[in-house]
């Protein structure tokens, strides 16, 4: 096989950043196991070690579909798979930035349903799908 068809551009723009990024996720989803878990600050209060990746540092709303997903003890996490995908309608100052979404997680048996705020007042329904 040659040199060419080996060659994944996934690898050639990967921003120089500490954790994972929406730019990471333009290429597709990735489905990543955790490995552990360490505290954040600030903003970022959570930090996903994964397995062959950068950290996840997930939003409020993604921690919140974590904790309806797997639970509120981050040593139950570990160990489980999900699958992250870039959404670039994620929305940071009024302004569309993208963001990263989860689509699918291990540890469940069926489709689940979480309310999450979108905007000041407004709740949305996201489903998470089990992982196969």
């Amino acid at each position: 096989m040659s040199e060419e068809k080996k060659m994944t551009l996934r690898d050639t723009v990967i921003p120089k950043s500490d954790q994972l990024n929406y730019d990471d996720l333009i290429a597709g989803p990735i489905t990543v196991t955790v490995k552990g878990l360490a505290m954040g600050d600030g903003e970022q209060p959570v930090i996903v070690k994964l397995e062959g990746y950068r950290d996840f540092k997930p939003c409020k709303s993604m921690r919140r579909v974590l904790i309806a997903c797997w639970g509120d003890q981050g040593r139950d996490w570990i160990g489980r798979s999900m699958t992250l995908y870039g959404d670039p309608k994620v929305m940071w100052g009024g302004v569309a930035i993208g963001g990263i979404r989860i689509s699918h997680v291990s540890g469940i048996d069926k489709p689940l349903n979480v309310m999450l705020s979108v905007s000041r007042g407004k709740r949305e329904a996201v489903t998470i799908k089990p992982i196969a």
